[in-house]
């Protein structure tokens, strides 16, 4: 066995340890079987890697699936092994932030939803995150996460809403440290084409709000 590929064994049990205690919700915790992570999204944090993890309960069963990687030779590269390594000692911080920012960005846009007064009154059709929901959050989550979708008024709205904003990025993907957005019925013809999908980075909220704020409301016709 080289050198690389020890590395890549350590780092694997090293990181199924860490995801013990992720920062968010601890599926292990609460009676999952198996937790399997898109190394890809959170845990990279900065869109630049590539991987997955897969954590089990029963110790038989994960000796089982390093037994599996052993013959089949599905270990990480050497450089996506530093990339992670290197995420890994902010992910708490980068998840909290993102979190914190998207819930209050959640809050904010659900507002005016039922409030005639506020600024994107008659824009906004629906919002949805886990912080808005009537069911506790504390059962099973320490947060709502990074992650929200956005309803517009109409199709026209959301279809041209990404390209208008300035912070966020038009792109498919989620859990790293800039701001993305996308207009899901462009991939996927099921989806309702109001809606969009937000995922938050680590920019300050006051410059993300105002940017969502001037975006839907030129896309909506009101600025």
């Amino acid at each position: 066995m080289s050198p690389w590929q020890r590395l890549c064994r350590v780092f694997v049990w090293w990181l199924m340890a860490r995801l013990r205690l992720p920062p968010l919700q601890r599926p292990l915790l609460l009676g999952a079987d198996a937790v399997m992570h898109a190394t890809t999204k959170a845990l990279a944090g900065h869109s630049d890697a590539l991987g997955g993890a897969l954590c089990v309960r029963c110790a038989a069963e994960a000796q089982q699936l390093r037994q599996d990687r052993m013959a089949l030779g599905s270990t990480p590269g050497s450089l996506e092994v530093w990339l992670l390594m290197r995420s890994l000692r902010t992910l708490h911080l980068r998840v909290e932030r993102q979190s914190e920012t998207a819930t209050r960005l959640a809050q904010w846009l659900q507002r005016a939803t039922d409030d005639s007064s506020h600024v994107l009154s008659g824009c906004i059709h629906a919002v949805h995150h886990p912080s808005l929901t009537l069911e506790p959050l504390a059962t099973q989550m320490r947060g709502g996460g990074g992650c929200l979708a956005l309803e517009l008024s109409s199709e026209e709205a959301a279809k041209a809403l990404p390209e208008e904003l300035r912070l966020f990025r038009a792109a498919t993907s989620l859990g790293g440290v800039e701001s993305l957005i996308e207009w899901r019925r462009k991939w996927d013809s099921t989806i309702s084409p109001l809606l969009l999908r937000i995922s938050i980075g680590l920019e300050d909220f006051e410059h993300l709000r105002a940017d969502l704020e001037r975006g839907i409301l030129r896309v909506s016709g009101k600025e």
